[in-house]
C-alpha cells in the first residue's frame, strides 16, 4: 500500500528537522511507524502570519492561506505558551512575536521565570471545503534563567513535566543537546507537537482525502 502523502506547509528548519525524527520515530496506536505510512513533504511557503492570543484561531487563518497557495490539502503547525494562571490562551499565538522581540529577555519582561506554564501545539488541516484543528499540550514550568544552546524560539526556558522523572529540571533544549536523549527523546516522549501531529494522523487514516487530491 503506497504511503499517503502529507503536504506539510512550514519555512523553519527546526520543525522541518523535528519532523524528520517524528516520522522515523514515533508510532501510531496500532504500532506502526509513522514513517510507514505516511509520507511528509515539506513546502517553505511564505505565510503571513496572523497576530491571535487563540492559537486555534490563529493556525486556521494560516492554514487557509497555506491552502490558497498549495492547492492541495495542507497542514500548517504552530506552538506557544500558555500560563494557565492568567487563562486558557495567553501569551499563546503571542509567544513567538514576544520572543522575536525580547530574546532572552522573555523571563523577566514577562515576569515569568519559574512559573507553570503549558506548552500547546496546534496542528491545523485544511482539504479545501473545511478546517480541522488537532491540539496537543504539554505541561511543565519555565526556568529561572534560559539554559541549553539550541535557539529553538523558547526551548530554552521550558521545562517540561515528565512522569518517568528522567528529565526533570532541564529545559527542552538541554534535553536534546544530551546524548542519551536528544532531539528523540524530545519527540517521542515529551512533545506537545507531536501529540497534535498523532492526533492528525489517526484522523487523516480514516478520513483520507477525496480521490479527486490522489
Amino acid at each position: 500500500m503506497p504511503k499517503m502523502r502529507i503536504v506539510y506547509v512550514t519555512s523553519s528548519s527546526f520543525k522541518a528537522e523535528e519532523n524528520r525524527v517524528f516520522t522515523e520515530h514515533c508510532q501510531l496506536k496500532d504500532g506502526t511507524k509513522v514513517g510507514n505510512d505516511f509520507h511528509f513533504e515539506i513546502r517553505s511557503v511564505p505565510i503571513k502570519e496572523v497576530l491571535e492570543v487563540d492559537l486555534r484561531v490563529m493556525v486556521q487563518a494560516e492554514v487557509v492561506e497555506a491552502y490558497s497557495q498549495t492547492r492541495v490539502p495542507c497542514i500548517v503547525e504552530h506552538a506557544g505558551l500558555i500560563f494557565p494562571d492568567l487563562g486558557d490562551c495567553y501569551p499563546g499565538g503571542l509567544t513567538k512575536p514576544m520572543w522575536n522581540t525580547l530574546g532572552d529577555r522573555f523571563l523577566a519582561e514577562t515576569n515569568s521565570a519559574g512559573r507553570p506554564a503549558i506548552a500547546r501545539a496546534v496542528v491545523a488541516y485544511c482539504d479545501g471545503m473545511s478546517v480541522k484543528t488537532f491540539v496537543g499540550e504539554t505541561r511543565g514550568q519555565l526556568a529561572k534563567t534560559p539554559r541549553g544552546d539550541r535557539k529553538f524560539y523558547w526551548d530554552t526556558v521550558f521545562e517540561p513535566d515528565d512522569t518517568s522523572g528522567t528529565t526533570k529540571g532541564r529545559t527542552y533544549a538541554e534535553i536534546v543537546a544530551d546524548p542519551k536523549l536528544g532531539l528523540v527523546y524530545k519527540i517521542v516522549e515529551l512533545s506537545q507537537s507531536s501529540k497534535a501531529m498523532m492526533q492528525f494522523l489517526e484522523f487523516i487514516r480514516i478520513a483520507p482525502p477525496s480521490s479527486l487530491w490522489e
